[in-house]
C-alpha cells in the first residue's frame, strides 16, 4: 500500500489532537503539521491563570502531563509526525490536492501534497472598528505571545491602571489576573450584563462579586475610542463621553472563525463564519476536514448551527477528524450543548444548554425555577452557597438548560 499523506493546517488543539489519532490509526502514513506560530498545543484556556501568575513556567501550557514540552522534537520522536512551527500556509490548490506554505524564519516557500488535509485554523480575535485601535498597549489574550506580553506588564508593575474590553469569560478571568498584581481594573461591557451566557439574576451575582474584589464594572455602555500620545495608549473615551485613564486596555469581545484559508479555497462557509462540516468533520470537499474554533456546530438542542470555540469541543472534534481520514467515515460528532465554565476569583460560573433569554429566542415558551442551596448538615464539611438555575420547555418538560453560581 503506498504511504499516503495528510497534512493538517494549525497547531494548537484541534491541529494535534488531529494529527495524533491519525497516526495512532495509520501507522504509516506521513503526517505533517503546519503552524504560523513558535508553539504547538498551547492549553489555551490556561492563558489567564499564567497572566496571574498562579504557575510561573510558561511551559505548563505546553506539556504534556508528564512535563515533555509539546513542541516539534516531541511529535516526531514520540509520534513520528513532522511538525513545521513558523509556518504560514498561503493558499490550497484543492485541484491539485496541494498546499503553499512560507517559512516565516526564511522567507522560504514550499508546496506540499496530501491525500487528506485537515483544516485547523483556530479563531480570530475581534477589535472594535474605532479610533485608536492601533495604539501601543492595546492587546487581546488570544496567542501565548499575548500571555507572554500581558505576564510580563503584571511582573514589571508599571502599569497601574488597566481597561477589560468585554465582560464574557476571558474578559473576567484577565480580570483577576491583573487585579491580583495590584493594577487597578476597570471592565467595560457594551451590554446589561457581564457573562451572557448567564441569565440576569445569575450575572448580577457574578458583577457584584467582581466588585466586591476590588474592581470596577461598567455596564451597558460602550466602548467608542483609545486615546493616546505619543503613540501610547493613556486612555480609553466611553459612549457616555466618560475618559478613563490607562496604560492598558485588554480587548476580550469574542472570536470569529479563521476561514479565510478555507474562504479562499472555495469550501463553504456558513452564515457564521465558520467553515461547514457534516457529522464526521468534512468539508464540502470530501478530501477535506475541519475542527475547532474555525468550524460552526450543531447545537443538540435547538438544531441550529453555532460558534463554540471551546477546548473541549477543538479536541473532541479533532479527535473525530483524525478517525476519518485515516479510516474514512466512521465516527460522527454529534454536537454540542455548549458547555462552559469559568472562574471569578474564588467564585466559578458554569452552564450547560440554553439560557432562559436564549430559549426564548428560541421559541422555547419556558418555566424556571431558581435554587438557593444552602447547606445545613453538610456544613461542617465545608459546603457552600450555591445558586443554580434550571430551564424547562413547558410543553415537553424536557430540561433545556442549567447554570450555577458559587464558590
Amino acid at each position: 500500500m503506498d504511504q499516503r499523506k495528510f497534512i493538517v493546517i494549525g497547531g494548537s488543539a484541534a491541529g494535534p489532537k488531529t494529527a495524533a489519532r491519525a497516526r495512532r490509526l495509520d501507522q504509516n502514513a506521513e503526517i505533517t503539521i503546519l503552524q504560523k506560530d513558535a508553539d504547538l498545543s498551547m492549553a489555551s484556556c490556561g492563558y489567564p491563570y499564567y497572566v496571574g501568575g498562579f504557575f510561573d513556567n510558561r511551559n505548563m501550557l505546553l506539556c504534556t502531563p508528564t512535563g515533555v514540552v509539546r513542541d516539534p522534537k516531541f511529535f516526531l520522536n514520540a509520534k513520528g509526525i513532522e511538525a513545521r512551527t513558523k509556518t504560514e500556509v498561503l493558499s490550497i490548490n484543492r485541484a491539485a490536492k496541494s498546499v503553499t506554505c512560507k517559512d516565516l524564519n526564511t522567507g522560504g516557500t514550499d508546496v506540499l501534497h496530501y491525500d487528506k488535509l485537515a483544516l485547523c485554523t483556530g479563531a480570530t480575535p475581534n477589535m472594535p472598528p474605532i479610533p485608536g485601535v492601533d495604539l501601543e498597549g492595546i492587546v487581546t489574550l488570544q496567542s501565548m505571545q499575548d500571555a507572554d506580553f500581558l505576564r510580563r506588564i503584571r511582573d514589571e508593575g508599571t502599569v497601574k491602571k488597566a481597561v477589560i474590553i468585554g465582560g464574557g469569560l476571558i474578559g473576567i478571568e484577565t480580570c483577576e489576573a491583573l487585579q491580583l498584581a495590584g493594577i487597578e481594573i476597570t471592565v467595560v461591557e457594551m451590554l446589561p450584563q457581564l457573562l451572557t451566557f448567564l441569565d440576569w439574576e445569575l450575572a448580577k451575582i457574578v458583577e457584584n462579586h467582581v466588585r466586591a474584589k476590588g474592581a470596577n464594572v461598567i455596564t451597558h455602555n460602550a466602548l467608542t475610542e483609545f486615546l493616546g500620545e505619543d503613540g501610547k495608549l493613556n486612555a480609553i473615551k466611553l459612549a457616555n463621553g466618560t475618559e478613563l485613564p490607562c496604560g492598558l486596555a485588554v480587548v476580550a469581545i469574542g472570536v470569529r472563525p479563521n476561514s479565510k484559508l478555507a474562504r479562499a479555497a472555495g469550501l463553504e462557509v456558513g452564515t457564521l463564519g465558520g467553515i461547514t462540516v457534516n457529522e464526521y468533520m468534512q468539508t464540502s470537499d470530501p478530501d477535506i476536514y475541519a475542527a475547532g474554533d474555525c468550524v460552526e456546530s450543531l447545537n443538540v438542542i435547538t438544531g441550529k448551527n453555532v460558534h463554540a470555540p471551546y477546548g473541549d469541543l477543538a479536541n473532541l472534534q479533532g479527535r473525530v477528524a483524525g478517525t476519518n481520514i485515516a479510516l474514512g467515515n466512521t465516527e460522527t460528532f454529534p454536537g454540542t450543548q455548549q458547555t462552559g465554565i469559568c472562574k471569578v476569583f474564588d467564585y466559578a460560573a458554569g452552564t450547560s444548554g440554553l439560557s432562559e433569554s436564549t430559549a426564548r429566542k428560541n421559541g422555547y415558551d419556558t418555566i424556571e425555577t431558581v435554587i438557593n442551596a444552602s447547606p445545613d448538615k453538610p456544613g461542617f464539611m465545608g459546603a457552600k452557597l450555591l445558586i443554580s438555575k434550571m430551564v424547562v420547555d413547558k410543553e415537553s418538560g424536557k430540561l433545556l438548560g442549567f447554570q450555577c453560581v458559587g464558590p
